[in-house]
Order: structure tokens, then C-alpha cells, then sequence
């Protein structure tokens, strides 16, 4: 049977490398290059570029086929994927898992911006140019948030600004800075118990929180950032997460794709809206869980497992990594049916975040399945509830 996946993130290495023999698994990615994404924060606030890019060749298991091709026509009726390098692919299973990509031509300015300041959620060289930005600023207003509601990674703006307070106060400069976090939510964190927990260590740095702000434009020469509402922010150096969007590709049938092109998918199957022999996983759909790697990770082995004849189905399990500087970390962690409990921040959670990027590697391949399926399991949001804890530790 022939399963073709499209795209070599996270997600789609995962599923790949999860089918069993009686599949002919291709994988079709634009480029050979895997990335870690969450590392992009610490290459762009601590100068960290280790473990960042491998080779996707060699991240995939025997008998799994690459293609370096990209895909940009999906009939999910003819059963086939038209490619940029003119090839036609038939299938019998499809997995899109085709991520998101930023679009800075929504906030007028942003394109500047981004161009010369760097960002945290593209490139590894916009990460570097945001590292070398922040480290030749001498001092002034550093106001950082995200263009929209829709984000990769939930917590990665408070990260960014945690991880900037804690840059400057290593640099020493931290007195000659005013910082401001602004979000369009009515919250500091989208999710109420995690806001709880984060809000008073914003206030212990001196971070001023922008609620309700929704970005409308930014303009490069006064740095200043204006809402739709009106309301101005005056800064120094904007650090703004782009807006995203889903991949370029045309489905058939058109209503595939929602509004921000994402695929319209099933929140409990991850089949593709109305299609049997098609699967969506990862940031690209339109599932309304975080746009996570973890989220990808487990949506792939719901996917595989269905594939490989064991039915199986996805609770909306997010289990996101939230580090609040000073050698602290949390987790948010939810489900469909489970709100997000919170987790305070400690030195082990910090630990374990770092210990996850040396071992990411090797998750992909499935080597460290045993230990994940104990830890998901033993860290499940609704044990904390059936437990009467108000908190996950």
C-alpha cells in the first residue's frame, strides 16, 4: 500500500517512521533540512545554535523514501499530489503534515521590521540577527508580542520577553530598559490557570502587559505600534511573532482549506473533512489545540496506529514547555474534555526542557516511545482532576 506523507517536520517524520512494512512510505518535503523550532528561541536569546538542523535523510528509518519535491496541487479525489518539480504522485493513504509558514505582509510594517530586527519563529538566520540586535541595544523600550491570536508554540511570546529580561539583566543594562508584553488576549496567557501562575512573575520583573492589543500596523521609522483600536505602543526595538498561515497548496476540493488555509480536519480522527483515505497533523490544520511539536508528535502515532489497523483517535492532548527564565520552566498541558491545569514553574521542569532538545533526535525515530507513552500517560491533565489537585506538578 502506498502512503505518501507531505512534509518532513516533526509530524511527518513520525508517521513515517511509524508505518509498519505492508506500507510503501514516501516522504515529500522542499527540503532536506529538519529543524528543532523550539531551539530557535535560544539561538535568538541565547546565542544557542546547537542540535538546530540535521538532515532529514537520515533521520528517517530504512526503507522510508524521500523526495525533495514540493507539493502544490492535492486532488484528494484522484487520489494524487501534483509537485513544483512536475511530478504526479499517486497514493493510497495521504498524511498532510505540511506546518504553517509566517506571513509578515498581514501587519503593515512588519516586513521592515522583521528584516532588520529578526524573529524567533522562521529562519535560523532571523534568529541570529534577533541575538545580535538585542545584543548590541544599549537601552530604551523593547515591547514584544504576536501579531494574532493564531501562534506557533502558545507560550513562546512569554518566553520571549521572560528570556529578554533575563539577557538584559546578564548584560547589566537592565535598569536602562522598560519592557512591554503586548497580546490580543484579555489575559497575559490565552488559557486563564496558566496566566494565574505567569502574571506575577511578569510583575516581579517590571514587564508592563498589554492586553486587547491586536496588531494593526507598525511603523519602521518611529518603531511605533498601533491597534486597531487605536491604542499606541512607542518602542525602541519591536520584536513582533509573525502571523501564519497554512502551506500554498491548491486542494480539491477547494473547501479543504479554511480562510488562514489550514486543513479543515477532524479533531478527534485527524482525517481530512469528508475524505476516508486522508489524514491532516501538526500546525497546518485547523484543529483548535496549540500549534505545538509535542501536538504534532501525538497526532502522528494517532494516525499511524489508525493506519496500521489499531483504532485510534486524538483527545486534544497539548503538553507545551514554558520557560519563565531564570532557570525555571513549566508545562501547559490540556486536552478536548481537560482545561489547562496549572503548573508551577521549578528548576526540574526547566531540566527536563533542555533534556528534551538533546533527545529529540531520536523521538522521531520512535527510540524513546516507551519512555514518552509512561510520561504522557503519568502527566495526564485529567489524573490531576480525578485526583481533586488543583495543580499538575
Amino acid at each position: 500500500m502506498r502512503a505518501l506523507v507531505l512534509g518532513g517536520g516533526s509530524g511527518g517524520t513520525i508517521v513515517a517512521n511509524s508505518l509498519g512494512a505492508a506500507f510503501e512510505t514516501t516522504v515529500v518535503s522542499p527540503t532536506s533540512e529538519h529543524l528543532f523550532q523550539p531551539g530557535l528561541l535560544y539561538a535568538a536569546f541565547k546565542g544557542d545554535e546547537r542540535r538546530l538542523v540535521r538532515d532529514e535523510r537520515r533521520l528517517l528509518k530504512r526503507g522510508v523514501n524521500f523526495l525533495q519535491d514540493a507539493a502544490r496541487r492535492v486532488d484528494l479525489l484522484a487520489k494524487q499530489v501534483d509537485t513544483a518539480g512536475g511530478q504526479r504522485l499517486a497514493y493510497d493513504q495521504l498524511v498532510v503534515a505540511t506546518g504553517v509558514g509566517a506571513d509578515y505582509s498581514q501587519i503593515p510594517g512588519l516586513p521592515e521590521v522583521a528584516a532588520e530586527v529578526g524573529n524567533y519563529h522562521s529562519t535560523v538566520d532571523s534568529a541570529r540577527r534577533l541575538w545580535r540586535t538585542l545584543n548590541a541595544f544599549a537601552g530604551g523600550t523593547i515591547a514584544l508580542g504576536q501579531a494574532t491570536p493564531i501562534c506557533k508554540c502558545p507560550p513562546s511570546p512569554l518566553e520571549g520577553i521572560l528570556l529578554t529580561d533575563e539577557l538584559l539583566r546578564a548584560r547589566g543594562i537592565r535598569d536602562k530598559c522598560r519592557l512591554v508584553f503586548f497580546t490580543p488576549y484579555p489575559r497575559a496567557y490565552p488559557a486563564e490557570p496558566m496566566s494565574r501562575i505567569v502574571e506575577p512573575i511578569l510583575k516581579e520583573r517590571g514587564i508592563e502587559v498589554f492586553t486587547f492589543f491586536d496588531l494593526d500596523r507598525i511603523d519602521p521609522g518611529t518603531r511605533t505600534l498601533t491597534s486597531i483600536e487605536g491604542d499606541v505602543i512607542e518602542c525602541d526595538l519591536p520584536i513582533v511573532v509573525p502571523a501564519f498561515v497554512g502551506a500554498d497548496i491548491v486542494y480539491e476540493p477547494a473547501e479543504t482549506l479554511d480562510a488562514s488555509s489550514f486543513v479543515v480536519t477532524d479533531p478527534r480522527t485527524l482525517r481530512i473533512k469528508g475524505v476516508e483515505s486522508a489524514f491532516a497533523i501538526g500546525d497546518g490544520t485547523s484543529l483548535s489545540t496549540s500549534k505545538s511539536g509535542v501536538g504534532a508528535h501525538l497526532e502522528a502515532k494517532v494516525v499511524a496506529k489508525t493506519l496500521n489497523g489499531t483504532p485510534a483517535v486524538f483527545g486534544g492532548r497539548t503538553h507545551c514547555p514554558f520557560d519563565v527564565g531564570g532557570g525555571r520552566a513549566t508545562f501547559v498541558a490540556g486536552t478536548y474534555d481537560t482545561p489547562v491545569v496549572p503548573s508551577p514553574p521549578t528548576r526540574l521542569k526547566h531540566l527536563m526542557k533542555m533534556a528534551f532538545a538533546r533527545v529529540y533526535w531520536a523521538s522521531l525515530r520512535g527510540l524513546l516511545d516507551p519512555v514518552l507513552d509512561v510520561y504522557f500517560r503519568l502527566t495526564d491533565p485529567a489524573r490531576a482532576t480525578r485526583s481533586g489537585s488543583r495543580e499538575l506538578s
